[in-house]
């Protein structure tokens, strides 16, 4: 999954972190500079990502709570990794693709 960091004209030190996924949509959340904060965003194929310094923590919870809704989804592959910042650092970002997505 390729992720597409971009900062936010009308929200100083806010970024907008978001994908291409495959089925066409272009799924996004907001993350504000120093902000511990996990946002979430889950595509209607079943891909998920968190963006914050926890992401990983709270993308394992939010599967493991969606566990029995998501069950058609045949389980997830789980990655996560540091994207550079306009302002420099990073942020973290988690994501799981299922082993059966939805169609769009």
């Amino acid at each position: 999954m390729e992720f597409i960091v971009r900062e936010m004209s009308s929200k100083p030190d806010t970024i907008y972190v978001r994908y291409d996924c495959a089925c066409g949509c272009k799924p996004g959340v907001e993350h504000r500079r120093g902000s511990s904060d996990v946002e979430h965003e889950q595509c209607c194929c079943g891909n998920v990502h968190f963006v914050g310094p926890e992401a990983r923590q709270e993308l394992e919870k939010y599967i493991e709570e969606r566990r029995a809704e998501d069950e058609d989804l045949g389980g997830y592959t789980v990655s996560e990794e540091k994207l550079a910042t306009p302002w420099g650092g990073s942020v973290a970002v988690a994501y799981a693709i299922p082993a059966a997505p939805r169609a769009h």
